[in-house]
């Protein structure tokens, strides 16, 4: 199905997208028996990578069947059967690895896996997004994924927030991201947990004071300079967070240490 109709239980949270994307996949196959891909053909015609994503899709076509009835929009949809002999992982795979380039990550516009006519995973590179859905999922797959993720700075998170609530006129929920909103529900905003800096409960026990960071600027030349000071003036994240009870900020302080130990070994919890 559409990356826009798939309800998954897990996100990717990385640093190295492609290479996570990569790994993510080449670990979960073999609990998959189909594989999915929706591309868009006219990113083969881009620079810088567009002949490599014409090469490599010349290579493996006759892998992959043509599935109209999975097309989204302009993006036609084809489908692999991941079977035993392994050459349905490596066409899959060679397509997986597109996702490093600028045309490669537009033109493997989805991903997809399947186990058992449900899907198990979908991923929409040009996003940097991927979710899995352990539902559909043995135990060990989510197990084999954690493990194909060490050394890279990645983990899979719960969607599922780890608290929920209501505090100074606002909702306020924390998984993958940090999100506010006010009550009204006419101003929203969500900030992904990677750039947490440090975490720690404020004398009172029942705040957190929280410090962000970005990973430096998008490049050394004026416009990357440019782009970095655009960021940084529209990047507000709350500096605290009001849970409203100790259990609460407790939970939450845990949450967000331990994810982000997992996710590159950096260790966030502190004094207020």
């Amino acid at each position: 199905m559409p990356a826009d109709d798939f309800e998954g239980t897990h996100t990717l949270l990385s640093d190295d997208y492609a290479g996570a994307l990569a790994r993510t996949v080449d670990s979960l196959v073999p609990y998959a028996d189909r594989g999915l891909v929706r591309l868009d053909e006219p990113w083969l015609e881009e620079e810088p990578d567009g002949e490599d994503c014409r090469e490599a899709w010349e290579a493996v076509r006759d892998r992959f069947e043509r599935a109209p009835d999975d097309d989204a929009s302009s993006r036609e949809a084809w489908r692999v059967e991941l079977v035993d002999d392994g050459t349905g992982l490596d066409a899959l795979s060679r397509l997986v690895e597109l996702a490093g380039g600028i045309a490669g990550r537009h033109f493997v516009f989805e991903v997809e896996l399947a186990r058992e006519g449900r899907t198990a995973l979908s991923a929409m590179p040009h996003h940097s997004d991927l979710r899995a859905d352990a539902d559909a999922l043995p135990e060990a797959a989510f197990a084999a994924a954690e493990d194909a993720l060490s050394g890279l700075d990645a983990c899979l998170v719960a969607d599922d927030p780890v608290a929920e609530w209501v505090a100074r006129d606002r909702r306020w929920s924390v998984g993958p991201a940090v999100c506010e909103e006010t009550l009204d529900e006419r101003r929203a905003s969500c900030y992904g947990i990677a750039n947490l800096r440090g975490v720690a409960v404020a004398a009172d026990g029942t705040t957190l004071r929280l410090s962000w960071g970005l990973d430096g600027p998008v490049s050394d030349d004026p416009i990357g300079k440019a782009l970095t000071w655009t960021m940084e003036k529209l990047y507000r994240p709350p500096a605290a967070l009001p849970c409203g009870d100790a259990e609460r900020a407790e939970r939450v302080a845990t949450f967000l240490a331990e994810t982000l130990r997992r996710f590159d070994g950096r260790e966030i919890r502190g004094e207020a």
